[in-house]
């Protein structure tokens, strides 16, 4: 039966728990009430998450602040409707999932080490994407039974930094891969 606490599901709890255990920082910036990861924010005040902030301006303040993590944990509402019941009242205009939480993405990525794990979650397996090189290592799918949308889980690596754009030529320019001294 689906949930609205994605942990709390037995094969998604056992696959999180897989890549937590390697983790020494970790970042949920869509927390709710699990206090799995290091960082915690939801942006519903009633939650017990360290904080409650648009998932945007936490992860830019993340960054900010330096923070470099081993795991992200990306578990947005996957719908308006979830996005409406989620944060009904909060009395802020949530907008994310209209463009693909692309805005929280690319801050998500910034936060992340190389070779340092994105697990996405919802309703599609886009996850993270190779254009901001990342390697699909495990799919979960996730079945809650008649009338009901699976849940996908994406695992994937990072493999590299961008730090530019594609050339016209068609190749990437500049890409730092792990172990390649950071200049």
């Amino acid at each position: 039966m689906p949930t609205k606490h994605t942990f709390k599901c037995k094969p998604i709890k056992e696959l999180v728990s897989d890549y937590l255990k390697e983790a020494v920082v970790s970042v949920d910036p869509f927390a709710g009430n699990s206090n799995l990861a290091t960082h915690t924010n939801d942006l519903s005040l009633g939650t017990s998450a360290q904080d409650h902030l648009e998932a945007h301006e936490y992860l830019a303040k993340l960054n900010h602040a330096g923070v470099q993590a081993d795991l992200i944990l990306f578990d947005p509402p996957y719908s308006l409707r979830q996005i409406k019941d989620a944060y009904n009242g909060v009395g802020k205009n949530i907008s994310g999932l209209e463009g693909g939480w692309v805005k929280e993405k690319e801050l998500a990525n910034k936060l992340l080490k190389i070779g340092g794990y994105a697990i996405c979650f919802g309703w599609n397996s886009i996850g993270m994407g190779k254009k901001r090189l990342y390697r699909l290592e495990r799919v979960l799918l996730v079945s809650h039974g008649r009338l009901h949308n699976d849940t996908i889980c994406t695992v994937e690596i990072k493999v590299a930094e961008q730090k530019k754009f594609l050339n016209l030529a068609g190749g990437f320019e500049n890409i730092k891969t792990k172990g390649e001294a950071n200049d």
